[in-house]
């Protein structure tokens, strides 16, 4: 089984960027002076290793990029590069084990030759998904130049059937077997998401992708109806609106612009409001909805929001407390309340929807009018498991709610800044303040996929000394994932120093601005499409379930199919 907090992001590992084509250049010059070594003589190793390799190249840059945009220079030349390895390692082999195996060297060249293709189409099937016969061709792009090399200099009749025929016959196998293993492998999930693998990889390897692909796919994971909350906040300064809070219990994922992903902006773009908060409530990927008409149905909801809410003048302190390991933080509006699960002495990763709204449900029944439990998203930690069970905070919270007095005259501000950085999302950073006596308490907001404890160090050290308490969140935004399958926190790949200086200077035009503010809470129920409980896991448990199939019959499947070749040639190929 696949535990719980699985991502993603765990599995990120099997995917791998392309290194640069100046890193083949050394291991390439040593693989032709083996072959040197072996066959005596340059012009042998021209027509044999060279110069195929060459035309392989050129055959590729002209096929595969004229039919594919997405698999770029680097792509090619790593495709080549392997297939040049796998290829002289296996007639490296052949040669030496031929006084065992008695096989005419050039049967040993066309099997290795011929070799390649099983990795060939492995990876173009990702990159064709709607065209198995153009990635069967372009598999076999290395026999094609050999064909050609050795048209161009052997007399035709002379090496059909000792040459031509086999190096075919070899290739079709190979091919042939490398389907079969795609299949096995990938069974269970074509039978459960009703979609080729391949579909989905392609989204995932594809930064440019339109998401047709992706959206397609994800109708068959986040597909079922439940209703769920959406508490909204509303903050005026006199008449005007200064920010609404939006607390969905929605999961902005999967991935780049797909589904939920970026559900600020797209919550912000429905509703036509730039000064919005929107917050990561308790929820998983499991909560990720199916796209445009549940963002329709928040929006509506928070519109309804307003118009029936009632505004209080008072605000109460803020505060935090640790209960098992956790930190907890309360933020009273009147008598109704947001508080956050933050990582202390233990990591996690997402709140499970059923435990957040059992806390809710716990706080209402105890006296709040209204209340959101939010997930801080705030302490990076690789393969953290999800939160599935808040139990254990619900009494400390319900006690620590009764004792807190909102009876502070609400002074507030908001304010918003947005510079391009590496794993910040359009919403930017955003920062609310509320003035108690003569200090200020700061929640900040990042529009990002988790934050680095770098950036929240540096920013609490170089905060305003008007400012007492500073909480730092994230919106959890998984549009900054689209181009990978790592989660990209804030802070992993740009320098920490600016973003903290951002952060500070965002707090500092809300303290600016902050003013007296009165302050509404209403909680509207919509019913949304979204995943089942574990949908989520139940594909992270699928797709690891085929790569187990496809690393531990992988040898098998290649063993029987050079078995097959080498039969076919004593067998078949040998009488021609």
């Amino acid at each position: 089984m696949v535990q719980k907090g699985k991502t993603l992001a765990g599995i990120s590992r099997y995917v791998r960027k392309s290194p640069k084509w100046y890193y083949f250049l050394l291991p390439v010059v040593f693989i032709f002076l083996i072959d040197y070594i072996i066959l005596g003589n340059f012009p042998a190793l021209s027509i044999i290793s060279i110069m195929p390799f060459i035309l392989l190249l050129i055959i590729d840059f002209g096929t595969i990029r004229f039919t594919n945009k997405k698999f770029n220079n680097n792509r090619i030349m790593y495709l080549d590069f392997v297939s040049l390895c796998l290829a002289t390692l296996f007639f490296w082999i052949g040669i030496l084990l031929n006084p065992i195996i008695s096989m005419p060297y050039y049967y040993i060249l066309a099997l290795a030759i011929a070799f390649p293709a099983f990795l060939r189409f492995l990876v173009l099937y990702i990159y064709y998904p709607s065209s198995m016969f153009t990635a069967l061709l372009l598999s076999m792009n290395y026999t094609f130049s050999y064909i050609i090399i050795a048209l161009v200099f052997y007399n035709i009749n002379h090496i059909a059937t000792r040459f031509i025929v086999p190096l075919i016959a070899a290739t079709v196998i190979y091919v042939m077997f490398s389907y079969m293993f795609l299949l096995f492998t990938t069974i269970g999930f074509t039978k459960k998401y009703k979609s080729r693998p391949s579909e989905l990889i392609d989204f995932f390897l594809n930064r440019d992708n339109d998401g047709a692909i992706g959206e397609k796919f994800f109708s068959h994971v986040y597909n079922k109806k439940k209703q769920i909350p959406v508490v909204t906040t509303n903050i005026k300064k006199g008449n005007e609106g200064l920010v609404t809070l939006v607390f969905p219990y929605v999961h902005p994922g999967p991935f780049g612009n797909l589904c939920t992903s970026n559900l600020p902006i797209k919550i912000s773009s429905e509703l036509g409001m730039d000064n919005i908060m929107v917050f990561h409530t308790a929820t998983t990927n499991s909560n990720n909805c199916s796209g445009k008409d549940d963002i329709k149905k928040i929006a509506a909801s928070v519109k309804h929001s307003l118009e029936k809410m009632k505004y209080s003048d008072f605000v109460s302190d803020f505060v935090k407390f640790h209960v098992d390991g956790y930190d907890v933080s309360l933020q009273k509006f009147g008598n109704s309340g947001i508080s956050a699960v933050i990582p202390y002495q233990k990591s996690f990763d997402d709140i499970s929807l059923s435990a957040g709204l059992k806390v809710m449900k716990a706080l209402i029944k105890n006296g709040a009018e209204n209340f959101a439990l939010l997930d801080a998203q705030n302490s990076f930690t690789r393969d953290a498991d999800e939160l599935d069970n808040c139990d254990m905070i619900i009494n400390p919270l319900i006690k620590e709610f009764k004792s807190t007095d909102s009876k502070y005259p609400a002074f507030i501000g908001y304010a918003r800044s947005y510079e391009k950085i590496e794993g910040l999302a359009s919403m930017g950073i955003q920062a609310l303040v509320l003035k108690i006596n003569d200090y200020y308490n700061a929640i900040v907001l990042t529009d990002s996929n988790n934050i680095s404890r770098d950036i929240i160090k540096m920013a609490r050290a170089g905060s305003d000394k008007r400012v007492k308490n500073m909480d730092i969140y994230t919106t959890d935004n998984h549009v900054v994932n689209v181009g990978e399958l790592d989660i990209n926190p804030l802070g992993m790949h740009c320098d920490p120093g600016p973003v903290a200086e951002l952060i500070n200077n965002t707090v500092l035009k809300a303290i600016e601005n902050s003013g007296p503010a009165t302050i509404g809470t209403h909680t509207e129920y919509i019913n949304v499409t979204m995943g089942e409980e574990n949908a989520f896991h139940n594909l992270m448990e699928t797709v690891l379930l085929s790569i187990r199939k496809a690393k531990y019959s992988i040898a098998f499947v290649l063993i029987i199919s050079m078995f097959i070749s080498v039969l076919s040639f004593r067998y078949i190929v040998f009488h021609l």
